[in-house]
């Protein structure tokens, strides 16, 4: 009796057993291996980068002339924004949030520095634009400087800023509102959208600080 088809049979099963055994083990591999996946941000919180982006050679002013470069973004968690000291209503509204958010996470995050940078140089003055933030927080940084100088920042950020005329001598600007994470190397690393309650920017920013240092 020729035994050849019963042996053949038997090395497919065999194989396909195999093949299947395979399946679920790299399954098993792939699921276990998402518990690790870093959580990210939610649609309406904001954006984590899945790598973080260089930020280029930069020169702005503080007060007291002191420059400010790239470099300051270094060995600090900052919290960015671009406004002005004659913005109506999204500036205020959200050095507000920043000023609640800073003492939330200060203690936990010591190094951590909010700055707004102005798009409205032709009336904020790096002194002028100083106290304004601090009138928000004394610890608040205020940079300001040559309007090609910060173009050079927006472009790199995706800020957006446009002159309204409506008002004449009393005009506004309307920009960008939404708030950049910089890590300690000088990366921006996440966005967040304008308008979020106090809790989930925090969150939105404890979510992205761990994410960085996974």
């Amino acid at each position: 009796m020729n035994n050849t088809p019963v042996i053949a049979t038997h090395k497919i099963i065999v194989f396909i057993v195999f093949v299947c055994a395979a399946l679920i083990s790299s399954l098993f591999i792939y699921h276990a291996s998402q518990k690790n996946i870093k959580p990210v941000l939610a649609a309406d919180v904001g954006l984590i980068f899945p790598v973080p982006r260089d930020i280029k050679s930069f020169e702005l002013a503080a007060a007291n002339q002191q420059k400010f470069t790239e470099k300051d973004f270094y060995k600090h968690w900052t919290l960015l924004f671009f406004g002005f000291t004659h913005c109506a209503s999204v500036c205020p509204t959200t050095l507000t949030l920043m000023d609640h958010v800073y003492k939330n996470l200060h203690d936990k995050y010591p190094e951590l520095r909010v700055v707004l940078v102005s798009v409205d140089p032709e009336r904020d003055t790096p002194e002028s634009l100083l106290q304004y933030a601090q009138g928000f927080n004394p610890d608040f940084i205020a940079i300001s400087g040559k309007i090609q100088n910060i173009r050079k920042l927006q472009s790199q950020l995706g800020v957006y800023s446009a002159r309204d005329n409506t008002f004449a001598d009393n005009y506004q600007i309307q920009h960008t509102s939404s708030i950049m994470l910089i890590n300690p190397e000088g990366k921006w690393t996440a966005i967040f959208k304008y308008g979020l309650k106090p809790a989930d920017l925090i969150k939105g920013i404890e979510t992205s600080i761990g994410y960085s240092h996974g």
